[in-house]
C-alpha cells in the first residue's frame, strides 16, 4: 500500500469497518450499550446476575465525577473523601490527565514489553528522579508490585545461599490479595479459607523493635512493611522501628522493602513516606495514586540490586503499556506544576486541626486522630464499629472508608479544596454526633 498512517483515526478512514464484522445487539438493561444510563436497580440486577459476589457493595452507583465531588445515577452530589481508596489522587476528570489520556489513546495503547517504549522509559526516569538511583519494573496493581518484590527478595537470597528464604513482614500489615502478597499479609481474615500460605514468612508486631531485630537473621532475604499501615487502622510506624529495620537489613544483607501502594505518590506530603522518615529502603512498591485512577503499579529497585532480576525472570503482559505510562507521567508532571506536595502538607494541617476539634467535642466517641498527610484515621472508641457509619455518611453525601473495626479512613484527593474540607468536617460532625453507644 505504501501510504503512511498518521493516527488511529486515519487508520479507520483507510481501512473502514471489516465487511463481515457483526455486532450482537442484545439490549436488556442496556448491557451492550455503553451510552445507556442505567438506574441503580438495573445496575444491581446485572451485578447480581453476572458479577462474582465477592464485594460487600454500598447502595450507590456513580455516574460521573468532577474534582473532589461525585454524582450518582440520581444526580445526588457527594464529597469524595475516599478517592477510590487513595487512587484518584488528583480528583475526577482532571483536565490535564484527560488530555494526556486522550492524546495517547489516539496514538498507541499497547504493544508489548518485547519492544522499547518511550512512555515507559520517560516515566521510569521521572520516578527515579523523585526518589533515588535505581531501576523500575512496571505492572498493573499494588499486589503485583508486591509479588515482584517478594520474588526479587527471594532471588536475592538465593544468589547468596539456598537457605536464605525468610521474609519478615508486619502483623496486621496488608500487601494484597494474590497468593504471595496474601501470604505476607499478617491478617487472618485475609488468609482464611485458602489453605496453606507461602512458607518462610515470619510476622513481627508493629513497632516491636526487639522482635524485629531478632527476626532479621542470616536466613532473611528481605523485610516488607508499610510505613503507614493502611488497611489495619491508618497506623504510622515509629521512626525507631524503621531505623532498626534499616540497620538490621544492612547487617544481614537483606533487602528492605517499603510498600507505599497507599501512602505513596504524594499522599504523605512527600512523594513517598520514606522521605518523611528519612529512611531509604532498597525497594519501593507503588500503585493506586501513581496513575491517578488509571491502573498501573511499579517497583523501584535501588541501583545496587537492579541486576537481581535477570532477563526472563519476571514480566508482565500489560505492565507499563503506552497508555498507562502516559497518564502516570502526567500525574507526576501535574504534582510538580501545581505544587501539590505543598498543598497536601497545608491541607493535612488544616484538616487534622479541624478533626482534633471534633475529637474534643466528642471525647466520649473519638480516641485519636492519626495518620500522615492526607491519609487520616478517626479512631473511635472500641465499642463503636466503623462499618455501619459508612452508609450513614453516604446518606449525608460524604464518602469515607474504614480501616480496621473502629477507624474511619479519610483519603481525599491531594488537591482537595478548603471549602470541601470544611463541608466534609460539618458532615462528620453530624455523623459522629448521631452515634449512640
Amino acid at each position: 500500500m505504501g501510504e503512511k498512517i498518521e493516527s488511529a483515526s486515519s487508520a479507520k478512514e483507510m481501512f473502514g469497518v471489516m465487511p463481515d464484522a457483526t455486532v450482537h445487539t442484545h439490549t436488556n438493561h442496556g448491557a451492550f450499550d455503553p451510552s445507556a444510563k442505567l438506574s441503580l436497580e438495573e445496575i444491581q440486577e446485572l451485578d447480581k446476575k453476572y458479577v462474582l459476589q465477592n464485594y460487600a457493595r454500598m447502595p450507590v452507583a456513580f455516574h460521573y465525577g468532577a474534582g473532589d465531588h461525585l454524582y450518582d445515577t440520581n444526580g445526588k452530589e457527594y464529597i469524595d473523601f475516599l478517592s477510590g481508596i487513595a487512587v484518584t489522587s488528583l480528583g475526577h476528570a482532571h483536565t490535564d490527565l484527560v488530555a494526556a489520556l486522550t492524546t495517547q489513546a489516539e496514538m498507541l495503547w499497547h504493544t508489548s514489553n518485547l519492544f522499547y517504549n518511550q512512555q515507559q522509559a520517560q516515566l521510569a526516569h521521572a520516578l527515579v528522579e523523585i526518589n533515588f538511583p535505581g531501576k523500575v519494573f512496571f505492572c498493573n496493581s499494588g499486589t503485583e508490585a508486591n509479588e515482584a518484590a517478594l520474588k526479587l527478595m527471594r532471588a536475592h537470597g538465593q544468589k547468596k545461599k539456598p537457605a536464605r528464604q525468610k521474609i519478615v513482614a508486619i502483623k496486621d500489615g496488608f500487601h494484597g490479595r494474590t497468593f504471595g502478597a496474601m501470604s505476607a499479609t499478617g491478617q487472618d481474615k485475609i488468609q482464611k479459607g485458602f489453605g496453606e500460605m507461602l512458607g518462610h514468612i515470619e510476622f513481627v508486631a508493629a513497632d516491636d523493635i526487639a522482635g524485629l531485630a531478632s527476626a532479621i537473621d542470616a536466613n532473611t532475604c528481605g523485610v516488607i512493611m508499610e510505613p503507614v499501615l493502611g488497611e489495619s487502622g491508618v497506623v504510622p510506624l515509629s521512626l525507631d522501628f524503621l531505623k532498626i529495620a534499616r540497620a538490621r537489613c544492612n547487617e544481614e544483607e537483606a533487602l528492605l522493602v517499603f510498600d507505599e501502594v497507599q501512602i505513596g505518590m504524594g499522599r504523605s506530603g512527600h512523594y513517598f513516606a520514606y522521605q518523611h522518615y528519612g529512611i531509604i529502603p532498597d525497594i519501593i512498591t507503588m500503585a493506586k495514586g501513581l496513575g491517578g485512577g488509571f491502573p498501573i503499579g511499579a517497583l523501584l529497585v535501588a541501583e545496587k540490586y537492579s541486576t537481581v532480576f535477570e532477563k526472563g525472570m519476571h514480566g508482565s503482559t500489560f505492565g507499563g503499556n503506552h497508555l498507562a505510562c502516559a497518564v502516570a507521567y502526567e500525574v507526576i508532571r501535574t504534582i510538580e506544576s501545581e505544587k501539590i506536595l505543598d498543598h497536601v502538607r497545608a491541607s493535612a494541617r488544616y484538616l487534622t486541626s479541624a478533626l482534633n476539634k471534633l475529637k474534643e467535642k466528642y471525647a466520649d466517641k473519638i480516641i485519636e486522630i492519626r495518620g500522615l498527610g492526607l491519609l487520616i484515621g478517626i479512631v473511635l472508641k472500641e465499642d463503636i464499629e466503623a462499618a455501619p457509619l459508612l452508609n450513614k455518611a453516604l446518606d449525608l453525601g460524604l464518602l469515607v472508608g474504614r480501616a480496621g473495626v473502629s477507624v474511619l479512613r479519610l483519603a481525599p484527593p491531594l488537591n482537595v479544596r478548603k471549602t470541601t474540607m470544611d463541608q466534609a468536617v460539618e458532615k462528620l460532625d453530624v455523623l459522629i454526633g448521631g452515634i449512640s453507644h
